[in-house]
């Protein structure tokens, strides 16, 4: 690492509520196992707004902290299977046991032992970062690092809700809200031969949904279209309220497959005769595995998605997160590192 910087730029988080600190903080060095990567570009995710809002409980000794699990850039030091200068991805999902039930079946993401990158460890709002080399990915160069850095987190949530269900093309897939996830899910049901109608308050964005292909675009509480476009097979929810639930219930055809991914923490009025009736499945869903981002990104790569991605410079940080905060963010933010 001789001829890397001694110190690098980093976002820190000191107190839940604070803005985010630009500092001059050491580069850390890799130890076994692991690999160091030079940033590209990092996404931006409502997760990092909850984090940094203090919404989500954190144990005082985390900060300061470092956020940011939507991180491409290129290996530069450490050793592992992977070559220097390979591009790779720093998503949510830092590490888990790899020895307990979830992850020996091939369902990670529900260790409890797991850890996040931005949460419990170190994450990617800085010039540098670790990586483990069990959980390294090479990002296809096809995919440029703006455009790809949400898919390590929003897309892939997306893709990772779709892959809990069983799909057959030409069955009807219901979405709501058209938020970043929910755009990416649109595109990757239509690309999957599903019928697509998306729920989304915002006039504007149920327009664009139907410019990009869905079938419908309506507001919430809009039962009766759902049910006369044929109802829904499967329901992904990326609206983070309990107010939907009602409608999801009220459309679901026999059968149907429901996967709540918004975090939601009201409970909702689930009736076990409509479950028992109807043999409805519901299931949560929470990013995705090492396994899942390997078959999206090599999906990706030959499907360009046509989310709008906004490129910003890494210093202006604190000002794309309070846009975000604002709801003034029609697809998804990316951080821009540049150059040293």
């Amino acid at each position: 690492m001789s001829d890397l910087p001694k110190t690098m730029r980093a976002a820190l988080l000191d107190a839940p509520g604070a803005a985010l600190r630009l500092a001059e903080v050491p580069v850390p060095v890799p130890g076994p196992g692991q690999y160091l990567v030079r940033l590209e570009a990092c996404g931006l995710c409502h997760s990092d707004l909850h984090v940094q809002r203090g919404e989500e409980p954190m144990p005082p000794g985390a900060f300061p902290l470092i956020l940011g699990h939507e991180g491409i850039g290129r290996i530069v030091a450490g050793e592992g299977p992977l070559p220097h200068g390979t591009r790779v991805g720093l998503p949510w999902l830092y590490d888990t046991c790899l020895g307990c039930g979830p992850c020996l079946g091939g369902h990670e993401t529900f260790c409890t032992a797991q850890r996040a990158r931005g949460l419990d460890a170190p994450g990617a709002f800085a010039e540098y970062a670790l990586l483990e080399t069990r959980f390294a990915l090479p990002i296809p160069e096809e995919i440029a690092p703006v455009s790809g850095g949400p898919l390590l987190c929003a897309g892939l949530t997306a893709w990772s809700a779709l892959e809990r269900c069983e799909v057959h093309a030409g069955a009807r897939l219901l979405v709501i809200g058209a938020g970043g996830l929910g755009q990416y899910a649109l595109e990757i049901g239509l690309a999957r031969g599903l019928r697509v109608a998306v729920v989304e308050p915002d006039a504007r964005k149920r327009a664009e949904m139907r410019a990009r292909g869905a079938a419908l675009a309506v507001a919430p509480g809009e039962v009766q279209a759902i049910c006369e476009w044929g109802g829904a097979d499967i329901t992904l929810n990326f609206a983070p309220t309990p107010k939907v639930w009602d409608l999801i219930a009220a459309v679901a055809n026999p059968l149907s497959q429901i996967v709540a991914v918004a975090l939601v923490h009201e409970p909702v009025p689930l009736s076990m005769m409509w479950l028992i009736n109807g043999g409805h499945r519901v299931m949560g869903s929470s990013v995705g595995t090492r396994a899942e981002l390997s078959a999206f990104l090599a999906f990706a790569a030959d499907h360009p998605f046509r989310v709008a991605v906004e490129r910003v410079p890494f210093t202006d940080i604190n000002a794309a997160l309070e846009r975000l905060a604002a709801g003034e963010v029609a697809g998804r933010i990316v951080l821009d590192f540049g150059g040293r």
